[in-house]
């Protein structure tokens, strides 16, 4: 953070006495003038400087992604020769020998296997001769041209998912014929010429069959891409941001000790030149001075590994920031610049606001939230239009030979002197809002605060309310679960009582052939009794014979 961004962060400054219109005028231009040295020097030292030499910024970032990659814009060798043959495969036709040229052993392995083999759109069994054909559910044609395919995939991975069992399918050889390179969903509604039946009608498509394998086609195609693109733009930006963050960091502890090293000395030396004493024995005083920049420049170790971290954290982030951008619209190489330029300013911003150091007041947060903000601004437009300051310093035939050197240099002072002049216009605009005649709007941004707290007590009740809502979810959930058991017992009792009532029906009714029995078997005993009783009287009229 340059002096001008935290000349107003010491307590002292926004609790010490007001100062008075023109003291606070004269403090003011005196910054100014401190502020211009300083941030030229930082623009030179640092986005001008450092950055150029440290980055190699490129159209599109450190990651190709698919929007990129279908406009022709990518970030390695490698994906430029994919995009090649992305191009080629678009243009010309399409080489099928990779993905044909195992059909004959899988058609041979087919034919051999004891299962019958079934067409994956009519689930009619076929014949194991030339009349069965395996067809690619997702068409080659369609791998072949997709971009996010060429892109996350190497032409044997695109073989191998085209011809994976999941898009390789059986079929009667003349469907597989008509089909071609059509969609298999608009083939089968498509009517045939001559006649109004459709595709599906005439070749007998099971629908239900052929949308499942049509889904399951799907499935693997999406899953199989999916997983190749983690795998790869994954590492790439793993690596990129970790080259970043090293690169970044490093940049930013280098810019810190440059800045401290020139400015300290500059501060030495020009108290040198303005105190005749100490220009006796000047080089005695000049070696004390430059013991004083190495004081400044160990005074600095504790802020020297902040920035490294910072910087580091800054690196990745704005990596990654530049890749969710290309994924939407393709940023230039210097709009890639910007955003690794501005995050540094925008980080101290934000830490700013969310985390202001105690006893600040709110308008001197907002204050130099503020002025870090419109620095990220200046920069940034200072780094865009170096392009059209080193083509003016180009049309310049004297000037030419040196334009890579004088444009930078040029645009650095342009950027430090705008950059000073807008935080100066800042302060003003802040001092006239902090002056007597402003209570109000003190006020107002007392009353902003203590509604920002408002509402972040609300958004904790609001949690609060959402986790019990969660909870309830749980509890009706297990309830309906309880109900589900308690409906499985009651039929389960149901049945236990049905099976209970045949069962005594059942015994109802051997009761009653018993009974029935028996009474058939007393009637018999009788009959029997009577029989023999008449056979006793016959034989006694037999004897007395």
């Amino acid at each position: 953070m340059s002096k001008v961004e935290v000349q107003n962060n010491t307590p002292t400054n926004w609790e010490q006495r007001p100062l008075s219109r023109q003291e606070l005028k004269s403090q003011r231009v005196d910054e100014l003038l401190d502020s211009c040295r300083d941030e030229i020097l930082k623009q030179i030292i640092s986005p001008f400087g450092l950055t150029p030499a440290m980055f190699n910024d490129k159209d599109g970032g450190n990651v190709t992604t698919i929007h990129n990659f279908e406009n022709g814009v990518v970030s390695s060798e490698s994906d430029a020769i994919r995009y090649s043959e992305y191009h080629k495969n678009i243009e010309s036709p399409l080489d099928r020998h990779p993905y044909d040229v195992d059909f004959p052993q899988k058609r041979k392995t087919i034919f051999k296997s004891e299962e019958s083999i079934v067409s994956a759109y009519t689930g009619k069994e076929l014949p194991r001769d030339g009349q069965t054909h395996l067809d690619h559910v997702t068409p080659v044609a369609a791998i072949e041209r997709n971009s996010k395919a060429n892109l996350m995939m190497s032409k044997s991975q695109r073989v191998d998912m085209a011809n994976a069992q999941e898009n390789l399918v059986p079929c009667e050889s003349s469907i597989n014929m008509s089909m071609s390179d059509k969609d298999k969903t608009e083939w089968a509604n498509t009517k045939r010429k001559g006649g109004e039946k459709t595709n599906a009608e005439h070749y007998g498509i099971n629908n239900d069959k052929l949308n499942k394998t049509v889904d399951a086609s799907n499935q693997h195609i999406n899953t199989q891409l999916l997983k190749a693109q983690i795998t790869k733009q994954g590492s790439e930006i793993l690596k990129t941001g970790a080259e970043e963050a090293v690169k970044n960091a490093l940049k930013q502890a280098t810019g810190m000790l440059l800045f401290e090293v020139v400015n300290g000395s500059y501060v030495e030396i020009k108290r040198i030149a303005k105190e005749p004493a100490l220009q006796e024995n000047f080089v005695d005083h000049l070696i004390n001075a430059l013991r004083n920049v190495m004081d400044r420049v160990k005074g600095k170790i504790e802020e020297l590994f902040e920035s490294l971290i910072s910087g580091g954290a800054q690196g990745f982030v704005s990596n990654l920031l530049t890749f969710i951008i290309n994924s939407v619209v393709t940023t230039s190489a210097k709009v890639v610049t910007v955003i690794r330029e501005g995050m540094k300013g925008l980080w101290e911003a934000l830490k700013l606001v969310v985390s202001p150091p105690p006893n600040m007041p709110g308008m001197e947060v907002a204050r130099q939230a503020t002025k870090l903000i419109a620095a990220v601004v200046t920069t940034s437009l200072g780094i865009v239009f170096e392009e059209s300051i080193k083509g003016f310093i180009l049309s310049i035939p004297i000037l030419a030979p040196l334009a890579g050197i004088i444009s930078p240099a040029i645009t650095a002072i342009l950027t430090g002197i705008v950059t000073s002049l807008v935080v100066f216009g800042i302060d003003n605009i802040f001092d006239w809002l902090s002056s007597d005649g402003t209570e109000m709007l003190s006020a107002q941004i007392e009353n902003m605060e203590a509604s920002r707290t408002l509402f972040e007590q609300m958004a904790q009740m609001l949690q609060s309310q959402f986790n019990n809502s969660n909870q309830y979810q749980l509890c009706i959930e297990q309830y309906a679960e309880i109900q589900a058991e308690l409906i499985n017992s009651s039929h389960y009792m149901i049945n236990t009582v049905t099976s209970s009532n045949r069962s005594i029906s059942l015994r109802e009714a051997m009761l009653t052939a018993t009974k029935s029995g028996l009474s058939d078997a007393n009637d018999s005993e009788s009959e029997i009794e009577n029989l023999l009783l008449k056979y006793e009287q016959l034989k006694g009229k037999s004897d007395n014979v």
